[in-house]
């Protein structure tokens, strides 16, 4: 068990709709990742350069932030500029997924999530 918890990956997932955060932290412990939880931007960050995660699960609108404008910010950290990021969003617009990915977003995951379609992403991103 120690074995699994030192190869297991992190993900930080930012996002301020506890429904949200509750469900996939649920799925992705069953995954076998170690999850991280913020509700908020800044609160984000800070956990970002704390835990180090190997994953962000990120939502594009916070309370405090734009999801785009968080993106960036992690993208300018220079210990995160390769960390893939995960954008959560209602947002379906085809400008919202450009946007994204000039933001530094490596995938774009419309609301509601599909958990099944999640977990290869992440598992994709993180080369697993």
């Amino acid at each position: 068990m120690v074995y699994t918890l030192l190869m297991a990956k992190k993900i930080l997932i930012i996002d301020d709709d506890y429904n949200i955060v509750k469900k996939s932290k649920e799925e992705l412990l069953k995954a076998g990742y170690i999850v991280v939880v913020a509700f908020s931007a800044k609160e984000g960050i800070n956990k970002l350069k704390e835990e180090k995660p190997d994953c962000v699960l990120l939502d594009l609108v916070l309370p405090d932030e734009s999801g785009f404008k968080v993106a960036q910010d992690i993208k300018s950290l220079p210990d995160f500029i390769n960390t893939p990021i995960i954008a959560t969003s209602l947002k379906h617009e085809e400008v919202d997924k450009h946007i994204a990915a000039k933001s530094g977003i490596t995938v774009y995951v419309e609301k509601p999530i599909d958990y099944k379609r999640l977990l290869f992403d992440i598992k994709d991103v993180l080369g697993e």
